[in-house]
């Protein structure tokens, strides 16, 4: 900022003096809007542009003039004034490739900026940068939309009296067909700022309990952030995408919550979760991330938290590691057969070389109770995820030497059903079970239960 001083001083030309002053005005608009959540990525973000905006003015005294008034238009688009040559960074003057949409067609170099300024930012956990991205892939078209290219708003961001300082007022007509005033920001790293705030600030109160659960985010702004009822869907269906973009991968851990049931009626749920700590299961792919034990055991502990809401009393048990799959099935039923349960409910997700391979499958004994517990759980769990049900009616009776045959026939006297509500390795799938939770899954078990109970309680 001195050397724009000093330059001014020199009796220069009146457009070079207008954009000096036009930078200098703008720094110090970047230096007020810095905030405790983006200081480390903002500071070093300003502190590169105003470098290079230095080098540039120093460059006056020994270049030619057009050389000069190149290198300060450029410099200038690191701080938000004019645009920087296409193909460069914000602020950093270095090449960077330019990301391509799901066709291969190049996108606006404002997105390129975009990503290449957020794979780098700091300022929220990855599971948040990647949940928010794929907000502004779905939001601005890849950075294609009008709001994006001009007024670098990439949220679809309106203007409320709380973004005084972040942003500008501009009037623009929305995808909605809605006429009203939008945010306009100068730099990316301005929308970035301005975004967060926009979230702290508005009626999003608890998202920032969510820690890095970007599914949970999502479910948790969206009926203030946006109308379209499938907007939840629409956004988690992006997150393979935008952890791409990011270059963020690999799946997470949840303990669970440690919650206790309360009030029964005397029936008793043993849940027990498929695999173990060890030896985890399947993958599942984006949105989801998790293994299939650990998925499994958060959604257990939820039907434990939430089982005295239906009459039911419910038990989680964990199979334990023993080198034997045989004892390992053998163990863990002993377990539960001291609990004496009404029924038992092995949790899983299915899995396939296939990634198109979909759909919901409970698998049981023969036996008419068996069956009839299976069918009431494919109902309750597909109107919840609305998925394919495989087999016709979603029940896989099983026979000795199936995949599945220890667990559901090793307490043959207690109706046991082993849940398969969706492919972890079906996009689509896991987009059905993300947008709903694994909360809801477990209600979703919670009731089936309870209808079967219902059942049987009016056939007697």
């Amino acid at each position: 900022m001195i050397a724009i001083e000093d330059r001014l001083q020199q009796g220069i030309e009146a457009d070079e003096q207008a954009q000096l002053k036009a930078a200098y005005a703008r720094l110090w608009v970047i230096l007020g809007q810095i905030d405790e959540l983006m200081m480390e990525q903002a500071a070093a973000s300003v502190a590169t542009a105003v470098a290079k905006l230095e080098r540039a003015i120093a460059s006056a005294k020994t270049s030619e003039p057009a050389v000069y008034k190149a290198a300060l238009h450029q410099a200038l688009g690191g701080i938000g004034i004019g645009s920087a040559p296409s193909g460069k960074s914000d602020g950093t003057g270095g090449g960077i490739k330019q990301p391509t949409s799901g066709n291969g067609t190049p996108v606006p170099t404002v997105w390129a900026d975009l990503i290449t300024y957020y794979t780098s930012y700091k300022g929220v956990p990855d599971g948040l940068r990647v949940a928010s991205l794929s907000q502004w892939i779905l939001e601005s078209g890849r950075g294609a939309s009008k709001l994006a290219r001009e007024h670098l708003n990439f949220g679809g961001l309106k203007y409320r009296e709380r973004m005084v300082g972040y942003a500008l007022p501009v009037d623009y007509t929305g995808t909605d067909g809605e006429a009203t005033t939008y945010c306009r920001f100068s730099s990316i790293a301005e929308f970035v700022a301005g975004y967060w705030h926009f979230i702290r600030s508005g009626p999003y109160e608890g998202w920032d309990q969510l820690g890095g659960d970007g599914v949970a985010y999502i479910r948790h702004i969206s009926a203030s952030y946006a109308g379209d009822t499938q907007y939840v869907g629409k956004v988690l269906g992006l997150f393979q995408e935008a952890r791409d973009l990011l270059g963020i991968s690999g799946t997470s851990t949840n303990p669970g919550n440690g919650a206790v049931s309360t009030a029964s009626d005397g029936t008793r749920v043993a849940v027990v979760v498929g695999h173990n700590r060890v030896s985890k299961g399947a993958a599942s792919v984006t949105p989801i991330n998790l293994m299939e034990f650990d998925f499994n055991q958060i959604v257990a502990q939820g039907m434990k938290s939430e089982a005295g809401h239906y009459n039911l009393d419910v038990e989680v048990f964990l199979r334990e590691p023993s080198g034997s799959y045989t004892k390992e099935i053998k163990d863990a039923y002993e377990k539960v057969a001291t609990w004496k349960p009404t029924c038992i409910l092995e949790l899983h997700f299915n899995s396939n070389s296939d990634p198109q391979a979909n759909g919901l499958e409970m698998l049981c004994l023969p036996s008419a109770n068996s069956r009839t517990l299976a069918s009431k759980l494919v109902g309750s769990t597909n109107k919840l995820l609305n998925v394919k049900v495989r087999h016709t009616d979603g029940v896989l009776v099983l026979a000795p030497g199936d995949r599945g045959w220890q667990s559901v026939s090793a307490l043959p006297n207690i109706p046991t059903v082993l849940c398969e509500p969706f492919f972890g390795s079906n996009p689509g799938d896991c987009v059905a079970a993300a947008t709903v939770g694994r909360e809801a899954l477990g209600r979703a078990y919670l009731r089936g239960v309870r209808d079967w109970m219902e059942a049987k309680a009016l056939n007697a």
